[in-house]
């Protein structure tokens, strides 16, 4: 069947994305709340032909003609090469959907990346559904095995994060900036924040709070007790490796660097 133009246009640019590998990573910082300390980043893709286009949209675009996945590796290739010239004391957080988790091709990227598997934290989105758990968890038992750590991204902002957060059982739990943005004037938002937190201690799970964009919304998640968190206010994303070199840890010490990383803060 011919494909229609839309897809015929997408199909080109992807095709010339491929080829060229025109990717570049932007790392955004998570810090530890209580000590303004960086102990972690994410990686969000940043596309150079077309910097313009919200990056999402290349990926709803790659899943509507069935190469979502392929786009997911070629981005995620992208940031483990770029996570090089991170930080050594740094977690390194990259998004994958549940589709992509379930690709055999992920456990080599995984391998061949060269970066340290307790570094690495998958970040499960919502762009797939999940049909099987069961099937889901059993590919990924043997990166969590590996000491890669599993998070749940954009808590809040959809009911599959929950279904997520029941039945993976991740390590860490991200709230959305939709929970976060105006909690220090909504009482419910705080609530809520406080429930999510006792729920991720029962369940052994480090909570990160998105979105931070203003000091009252700062205090007031910090003082919930909220550990870890990202955002404008406490750093944007960068893509050059000079911003990426003074993300470095105060007085600290490389063992504890290593336990701090291990301990899911961020």
């Amino acid at each position: 069947m011919a494909q229609v133009p839309a897809n015929q246009e997408i199909t080109a640019r992807l095709d010339h994305l491929f080829a060229t590998r025109t990717l570049l990573t932007a790392f955004q910082p998570i810090c530890h709340l209580g000590t303004g300390e960086i102990v972690g980043t994410e990686a969000l893709t940043r596309f150079v032909s077309s910097p313009e286009t919200p990056p999402g949209r290349w990926f709803v675009e790659a899943d509507s003609i069935g190469r979502g996945t392929e786009l997911e590796f070629l981005a995620l290739e992208t940031a483990l090469l770029a996570a090089a010239d991170l930080p050594a004391h740094l977690y390194v957080a990259v998004n994958l959907s549940p589709a992509a988790c379930l690709d055999p091709r992920l456990n080599d990227i995984v391998r061949d990346s060269g970066l340290k598997h307790r570094r690495m934290v998958l970040e499960l989105t919502e762009r797939s559904a999940v049909e099987d758990y069961g099937c889901l968890s059993a590919a990924l038992d043997p990166l969590r095995s590996a000491g890669i750590r599993i998070s749940i991204d954009d808590v809040g902002a959809g009911f599959s994060s929950m279904r997520h957060i029941l039945r993976l059982s991740p390590e860490l739990v991200k709230l959305d900036r939709t929970l976060i943005a105006g909690i220090d004037k909504e009482p419910n938002q705080k609530a809520l924040c406080a429930a999510m937190l006792s729920f991720a201690s029962q369940i052994g799970a480090s909570l990160v709070a998105e979105g931070i964009e203003t000091h009252a919304e700062l205090s007031t998640v910090t003082a919930l007790g909220v550990h870890a968190g990202q955002g404008y206010l406490l750093g944007r994303p960068s893509v050059l490796p000079a911003d990426w070199s003074h993300w470095t840890p105060r007085n600290r010490s490389s063992s504890n660097e290593n336990t701090y990383a291990q301990d899911g803060v961020g």
